[in-house]
């Protein structure tokens, strides 16, 4: 008799599971990822799914741990990185069934490109930060990185240090920096990667001194704004190329660079050790290096938004934004979940890394038509017909 219940109260479960696992896995689809194909048995299809996401996007989607999550969803994601501003221009996009760039502004461009009647859902953000090294930010000049090593004033850098033209060994910054470059905050190439796009966003915002509010506004800082990025160089097609420079052995070649702040932390919590580094000198003696994030003021986020291109990256979407495991370990890569700042905090508080509200003001979004011309503008002042994505344009 008892063997016969528990038989029973095992089946009822096992149901009762089925039904709570199809409808999670079915959210966005009509698909059900579970069912009972015969009494008490549980069969789950998991659907393949595609997906083009910015780099910084990659530590996550690969993560052992996310990657069961989905398939406990019905889904088994596969994604391969590419920069935010030009995912719209993909050869075959429309074979992917989502695009996940780092702005909403990217994620309409991929969805107008695909002609995608879905609306692009915003799942995560991540305040833009400077990713520098103690040493740096001591030798600064006064009030650009604040004593305690939380903020960078962008006001005082682009006045004391990057107008005036001056050089790593003009900061009496010792070698192995390198001296002779300009003391520039770099980023990425600001014709494919999003991140760029925010540190002009940022820069146009402090260089004109308060919101953007006119065209002609924007017309007047073509030109500033231009020469800001020719100074940098060579720069990463992506937020990762320069990044991961950063945190090998030599990277004190690039003493300070604009990344989002997911990726300090997620690079903080992958290898805390990787965030010092022991370099022995040409005379055997050895240097510390010890990277450091610097919050800029005022601030400014990206909120990294997927266009889901068919009903499974609706899915996708869906899960992110609803499934609370998915929400935890995107806060541990270091992402803000969209409408959960406390599973931000719970993930990151306690390291000493991250600030639970970015020091403000934030900079405002200037008049989205007028800005993409500015943006095109400077681009190709820049780069001219070598810029990416120019085909597509």
């Amino acid at each position: 008799m008892k063997s016969q219940l528990g038989r029973a109260l095992l089946g009822f479960t096992l149901t009762i599971l089925v039904v709570v696992l199809g409808v999670r896995a079915g959210l966005g689809e009509r698909r059900r990822a579970c069912e009972v194909k015969i009494p008490h048995v549980l069969v789950c299809q998991v659907f393949d799914v595609r997906g083009l996401v910015g780099s910084e996007k990659l530590s996550f989607f690969h993560d052992r741990e996310v990657v069961a999550a989905f398939e406990r969803l019905g889904l088994r994601v596969s994604v391969e990185a590419a920069g935010s501003r030009t995912m719209a221009c993909t050869d075959g996009l429309t074979s992917y069934d989502f695009a996940f760039p780092g702005s909403a502004a990217a994620a309409d461009d991929v969805m107008s490109r695909a002609d995608g009647t879905a609306a692009p859902v915003t799942v995560f953000s991540s305040p833009l930060v400077i990713a520098t090294y103690e040493e740096v930010a001591r030798a600064l000049p006064s009030g650009v990185a604040s004593l305690d090593h939380q903020t960078f004033d962008m006001d005082r850098y682009l006045n004391d240090v990057y107008t005036p033209g001056k050089r790593w060994r003009d900061l009496r910054l010792p070698a192995p920096y390198p001296g002779f470059q300009r003391a520039v905050l770099l980023s990425t190439r600001l014709d494919s990667s999003n991140s760029a796009e925010l540190f002009l966003a940022l820069s146009s915002h402090v260089r004109h001194g308060g919101p953007i509010a006119t065209k002609p506004d924007l017309s007047r800082l073509t030109e500033p704004m231009r020469e800001l990025f020719r100074a940098q160089g060579s720069t990463g097609l992506t937020s990762d190329e320069p990044f991961d420079q950063y945190l090998s052995v030599e990277g004190y070649q690039l003493p300070m660079q604009a990344v989002y702040e997911a990726q300090f932390l997620d690079a903080a919590r992958a290898d805390p050790d990787g965030l010092i580094t022991e370099v022995t000198m040409p005379d055997g003696g050895t240097r510390t290096f010890q990277r450091i994030m610097l919050y800029p003021t005022p601030s400014i986020s990206s909120d990294h938004t997927i266009a889901p291109l068919t009903g499974e990256g609706g899915q996708v979407a869906a899960a992110l934004t609803s499934d609370a495991e998915l929400r935890r370990l995107a806060a541990a890569h270091g992402f803000r979940p969209a409408g959960h700042p406390e599973v931000f905090a719970a993930e990151n508080e306690e390291h000493g890394h991250a600030v639970l509200e970015p020091p403000g003001p934030p900079v405002p979004a200037p008049a989205p038509g007028a800005w993409r011309e500015f943006v095109s503008d400077v681009v190709e002042g820049v780069y001219g017909e070598d810029r990416a994505g120019a085909a597509c344009a």
